[in-house]
């Protein structure tokens, strides 16, 4: 069974000038991406400033996201981490929000295997 198939485009996470997230503008650009005929979104992946934002930030963003395309779309949720405790917290959190999918970094094959028995046991 294939998950996703085509073209999945990794939003950015646009900000308003004090620094909160603007969701009026990402439901605008998510609808925009939808209506061109993205077959996916990429939610808090690096062009998603993912790094520059607390992780309940993170976490809001892509369950926003997720609220927003109803389903009509895959969303891929970046949740990678150089630290696997965070990576796996996200993981978990982002699949709880709606995220039909993870982005991950590449980690060392020993800091692997928490996060895959981790998605093994869903």
């Amino acid at each position: 069974m294939t998950l996703f198939e085509g073209a999945g485009v990794a939003l950015v996470t646009p900000f308003k000038e004090n620094g909160e997230v603007n969701y009026e503008k990402l439901e605008e650009i998510v609808e925009e991406q939808i209506a061109g005929g993205t077959d996916a979104i990429i939610a808090c992946g690096t062009t998603g400033e993912a790094s520059t934002m607390t992780h309940e930030e993170h976490l809001e963003v892509i369950e926003y996201i997720c609220r927003v395309t109803k389903k009509r779309i895959p969303v891929v949720a970046g949740t990678g981490s150089n630290c696997t405790e965070t990576a796996v917290y996200l993981s978990a959190e982002a699949e709880k929000r709606g995220a039909d999918g993870l982005l991950l970094i590449r980690l060392p094959r020993r800091d692997l295997w928490p996060i895959l028995r981790l998605l093994r046991t869903r």
